[in-house]
């Protein structure tokens, strides 16, 4: 006959059943933990890359702004778009051929060098957009 004592009783299977059940669980919660704490270093990281590309942004931003009020871009824009001078100053229109066919000689430019189209028909409007001063291409 065997012992008693030479078979684990049935407290002690229960005592190990449980204690392996407690380890799983700790090593779920741990490896959920490291996991966790990956995600959001991750997070952050990608947090900081954002930031520093909207604080370049931001100072790119500012320079433009200070560039576009400052008084010389003001003044700038004026003599272009208005035909203002300073006083003291001449304006001096050169022309030049910029590549124009025999077949533009007769239309007209403006002082800045741009085509007056209105004596010209719509189709020759048309030839010039679409084969010469198309914005689109």
């Amino acid at each position: 006959m065997q012992d008693k004592n030479d078979q684990p009783s049935n407290i002690t299977n229960f005592i190990i059943i449980g204690l392996i059940i407690l380890s799983a669980y700790l090593l779920y919660s741990l490896t959920l933990a490291f996991y966790n704490s990956h995600r959001i270093d991750k997070y952050i990281a990608d947090f900081e890359k954002e930031n520093e590309r909207i604080k370049q942004e931001n100072e790119s931003l500012i320079e433009e702004f200070d560039y576009v009020t400052s008084e010389s871009y003001i003044d700038k824009i004026l003599k272009q778009n208005k035909g203002l001078t300073n006083p003291g100053e001449e304006v001096i229109i050169i022309a030049s051929n910029n590549g124009l066919d025999a077949n533009d000689s007769d239309a007209e430019f403006d002082a800045y060098g741009k085509r007056n189209l209105e004596k010209l028909s719509n189709i020759e409007k048309w030839k010039i957009f679409i084969f010469e001063d198309n914005p689109m291409r």
